[in-house]
């Protein structure tokens, strides 16, 4: 068996594992959270995404973590990924704006256009 070979089956086997434990048919917040945006207020995020959660009993969002997503000059970024599989990804989030986002995606289904990522 060539390497490359073993390699896919190798990772094709590790994502159908992430994907047996990822529940279905809910939405997934998924804030970077390294050092580069630790520094700029990733914590004060986090909690303020736990707080709307619970404050608003939302059952149908799950709140993740990720290492290092590679533009720092942009963080903190969180990343909304709907049901369906669309993926939003949000830029110098703060606070309040993490409960909007969160509110507005669980709760109505919609981005927040003026806040996501720009090229």
């Amino acid at each position: 068996m060539s390497v490359v070979k073993s390699y896919e089956e190798l990772r094709n086997s590790a994502l159908e594992a992430i994907d047996k434990k990822r529940p279905s048919g809910k939405f997934r917040a998924v804030l970077g959270y390294a050092i580069c945006s630790i520094s700029v207020g990733a914590d004060n995020v986090l909690c303020s995404m736990q707080e709307t959660v619970k404050q608003a009993q939302l059952d149908n969002i799950i709140i993740e973590t990720t290492g290092c997503i590679g533009m720092c000059c942009r963080e903190p970024l969180l990343d909304i990924f709907t049901p369906e599989g669309k993926q939003y990804t949000y830029e110098y989030v703060n606070e309040k704006m993490a409960r909007a986002i969160i509110i507005s995606h669980s709760m109505y289904n919609e981005p927040i256009k003026e806040w996501l990522i720009k090229d």
